[in-house]
């Protein structure tokens, strides 16, 4: 929708040149990192009474699916950024790529900001108590 309504402009964003293909890697990048790592410091944690209770009451489920849904449109915008960088592509597809690349950052973003949000909702549970 954004790109229909001309809300994000594939034209700005082509004349940018490759330094938005090597920005987007690196941040969808870092972001993936994150993600994972978050997931990982989660499933570590599992062995404390609290999250274990979380976990089989199915309470993380939203979280840790968010978390795969970030790491999959991260891994996405990273393909599609390489691609483009690396094979010459008709105008037609590079635009493809480029909607791929900015629907891909802006969903890893997104499910990134929400991960986190339920992450420090779960922790300030965990210190109340």
């Amino acid at each position: 929708m954004l790109f229909l309504f001309s809300v994000i402009d594939i034209v700005k964003i082509r004349d940018l040149g490759s330094d938005f293909q090597y920005n987007a890697i690196s941040t969808s990048a870092i972001i993936g990192g994150f993600l994972f790592t978050g997931i990982s410091i989660l499933i570590s944690a599992i062995d404390k009474d609290r999250i274990k209770r979380l976990w089989e009451n199915n309470y993380l489920d939203n979280l840790y699916r968010a978390a795969f849904v970030g790491m999959i449109s991260n891994v996405i915008t990273i393909i599609a950024a390489i691609t483009d960088i690396c094979i010459n592509v008709p105008e037609k597809i590079e635009n493809i790529l480029f909607c791929v690349e900015t629907t891909g950052l802006i969903v890893g973003i997104v499910f990134f900001s929400w991960c986190i949000k339920k992450l420090i909702s779960i922790i300030s549970k965990l210190k109340s108590r």
